[in-house]
């Protein structure tokens, strides 16, 4: 009977469940179990327990029956190996609190972390589930966990898990570990149940090839002739010193833009990442990961690379599985979602609501050995510092690396070590800030077309930052339509990463005559471009700071200047900032700056210092009360974190936008269809293909059914056929919306 039963149309049982063991017990043995308070020996039995058990109940006859014929609807089989799972754990001398985690990840290995506690179940039916095993199933297991089950009485053990359970939940004093162990467990059981029923025996093999001397080599190639290259050179070099003293894992390097921290960042990653570790760097927009992925193609460039090196991830890739697709999980979604890869190149929002979420996240036990990077950190919302700082922290103790990078530091981390003590700004006094107070729409728009005027008759370059879509698509149209310039350029995340790498690459080595760009904030971090002078809608200090960034970034001129204009809406009624901003940050940012109209970038650094020092002391820095949802291990109300509030459905759309784009989708689609290909063939292919792919994936806010309804959907992407393209596409101004009203 043994060799009949299985887990999956294509997967044996016991292979199934030997298999998801072996992933899960080589994925334990990485990680540093101490400050959970369990020792190494144990944690690996906790973990082999919850593997060999998680599928139980697929012998049942009832599930058994469902895999020959799954039009007959689906069989739950959670319930039961949750239960037996509890049972064999304290059989095997865990006390009721490990038990029960063991019973919680097992029962939620296939749907989302509820609160914490026991779940009513149907006895009689778990009863009858139990009865119909077969006999040799059982004692195998019983060989396997070294428990006894023949003879267990499935009504008792239902009532004492409910008692100790209920018990534990309403008694114990859970802390964060605790809420980190249950996502531990999780994302160990999950992600190697998933790997198993995708890619049976195979193994994904990561091979490290980002390294120091890759990055050195890159750096060595960079020209010597700008005036800004003794403050580089001096920079890099007191980060390498400094590395020789630091005995911290919780880092930060503050610089003002244009010395290179991006290099500066990855080479820290390298040095302080351990066996096996995952480097997480993190943005916060989407956007701006296309600029830090191509940065690493081309270090990479002489290296034979796929997504097991290097792997963009943001939450558009990020989506729960849902219905049947989990019985057959794609090898590409395993790919992605478990993170095989040396470096993952991500947004905030994916890794912050991937520690903050009631969902099981399959590469959650790899942040427990990772080094993370986040750059541009300011841009996290204030009242999130406070858990956000607990959370990394503890993530620390486990082995963890966290690099704060930025230009203006927040009061994140405090307890962060300095690798730069020099204070470069003194140096660095290339811009001017300019604030204009308030003005009209209409007047607004004068003054660009004045400015516009004013660089094509200088040949200067001028950048143009709005904070939506709606609003820079609109200044934009209107730019072109009264000066037909040749030499204009717009950005956001409208448009597709192909045409917006093409498009900063142009500008970058734009040499002679006139250029302007009218973009979004996606143009204000991590991009590596300067202009001679910056027109701002007004924001938050540190935004203004970062757009100030973007210009004369490399000495081309002796000052460059920045205007700040607080844009009244066409209507008149409010600003347009108010719109997109946290009036709690615009009000403060208002009185920071309220004493004088113009500042040089000599006094930026103790300007942000002002402001944050302000929002530390006047904002609620754990407003959601997360840390008291954590030590409740209450994972539903922890899910209500939002990095990006009230962010309307996000749809990931690939646009055919040229033949190269239509050949990706076919090759894509018959990889998928192909049942010919060996499967480590078809594996490499998808990676391959997944990320080249990714160049013609714009993320839109937008209504799904609208989409859905009007375009062709397929793995997980909506398609604009180019067919369809002049409809739904611009060459210009990117994805054409029902809603103009979109930010970045």
């Amino acid at each position: 009977m043994l060799d009949r039963l299985k887990s999956h149309p294509d997967r044996l049982l016991l292979n199934h469940l030997v298999g998801t063991t072996q992933r899960a017990s080589k994925k334990a043995e990485e990680i540093y179990w101490e400050p959970f308070g369990i020792s190494r020996e144990k944690a690996l039995k906790l973990v082999r327990i919850c593997s060999m058990c998680h599928d139980f109940a697929k012998a049942a006859e009832e599930f058994q029956d469902y895999i020959i014929h799954p039009e007959r609807g689906h069989v739950t089989h959670a319930p039961l190996s949750s239960l037996v799972t509890y049972h064999v754990l304290l059989n095997n001398g865990f006390d009721h609190k490990l038990a029960a985690f063991g019973y919680f990840v097992v029962r939620h290995h296939h749907d989302r972390l509820t609160n914490f506690g026991f779940m009513d179940e149907n006895l009689s039916k778990l009863e009858k589930q139990f009865q119909s095993i077969p006999k040799d199933f059982v004692e195998w297991l019983e060989d396997q966990t070294d428990s006894r089950l023949s003879h267990i009485d499935v009504k008792d053990i239902w009532q004492k898990a409910k008692v100790q359970i209920s018990k534990l939940n309403f008694f114990a004093d859970f802390t964060l570990k605790d809420y980190i162990l249950l996502h531990t467990l999780a994302s160990i059981v999950t992600s190697s149940d998933r790997e198993d029923a995708a890619l049976k025996d195979m193994v994904i093999e990561i091979e490290p090839k980002i390294t120091i001397d890759l990055i050195e080599n890159y750096v060595a190639k960079i020209p010597k002739d700008s005036q800004i290259y003794p403050l580089r050179r001096k920079f890099h070099q007191e980060i390498d010193q400094s590395l020789k003293e630091i005995d911290s894992r919780i880092l930060s390097i503050t610089a003002p833009t244009g010395l290179g921290k991006t290099l500066a960042n990855i080479k820290v990653a390298l040095s302080m990442a351990r066996r096996n570790s995952v480097i997480v760097y993190a943005l916060p927009f989407i956007s701006i990961i296309d600029q830090t992925t191509d940065l690493m193609y081309k270090i990479l460039d002489e290296v034979n690379h796929d997504a097991t090196v290097l792997l963009p991830y943001h939450h558009l890739a990020d989506q729960p599985f849902r219905g049947k697709e989990y019985e057959q999980p794609s090898i590409q979604r395993v790919i992605v979602e478990n993170w095989h890869t040396q470096m993952v190149v991500t947004t905030f929002v994916s890794l912050f609501e991937s520690l903050f979420t009631n969902r099981r996240i399959p590469f959650f036990y790899k942040l427990l050995n990772s080094v993370i990077i986040l750059d541009e950190v300011q841009s996290i919302p204030h009242k999130y510092w406070d858990p956000i700082s607990r959370i990394l922290t503890e993530l620390t103790e486990f082995g963890s690396t966290v690099i704060l990078s930025t230009a203006t530091r927040p009061a994140l981390l405090k307890n962060a070590k300095g690798l730069v003590k020099g204070v470069y700004s003194a140096d660095l006094n290339r811009t001017k800030i300019h604030f204009h107070g308030e003005i009209e729409y209409e007047e607004f728009f004068n003054v660009v077309t004045r400015e516009v005027g004013e660089s094509v008759k200088s040949g200067k370059k001028l950048l143009i930052v709005l904070n939506t879509i709606k609003h820079s698509k609109e200044i934009f149209e209107r730019v072109l339509k009264e000066s037909g310039l040749e030499n204009l350029f717009y950005l956001s995340s409208n448009v597709i990463p192909k045409q917006r790498l093409e498009r900063l690459k142009i500008m970058k080595e734009f040499v002679h005559g006139p250029l302007i760009c009218v973009s979004t904030q996606v143009i204000e971090a991590g991009v590596d471009i300067s202009f001679d002078k910056v027109i701002r809608d007004y924001a938050p200090l540190d935004s203004i700071i970062q757009a100030a960034g973007r210009c004369n970034r490399t000495f081309e001129k002796p000052i460059g200047d920045v205007d700040v204009y607080t844009v009244i809406g066409p209507k008149g009624s409010r600003s347009l900032a108010s719109y997109v901003y946290d009036s709690f940050l615009l009000k403060i940012t208002e009185e920071v700056v309220s004493d004088k109209q113009t500042y040089e970038e000599k006094e930026f650094s103790e300007l942000v210092q002002r402001y944050f020092r302000a929002i530390e002391n006047r904002g609620n820095t754990d407003k959601e009360n997360l840390m008291g949802s954590f030590k409740s291990l209450k994972f539903e109300e922890v899910a209500t974190f939002q990095l990006i509030e009230d962010k309307s459905e996000t749809v990931p759309i690939y646009i055919e936008y040229d033949d190269h784009a239509v050949q990706l989708r076919e090759q894509f689609n018959s990889f998928l269809r192909n049942s010919t290909l060996g499967k480590f063939e078809k594996l490499a292919s998808i990676k391959k293909l997944l990320q080249k792919m990714s160049l013609y994936t714009i993320e839109v806010r937008a209504n799904r059914e609208e989409l859905t309804g009007a375009l062709i959907v397929e793995n997980g992407f909506v398609v604009i056929t180019k067919d369809n393209l002049s409809y739904w596409y611009n060459d210009l101004t990117g994805f054409q919306r029902r809603e103009e009203t979109m930010i970045v």
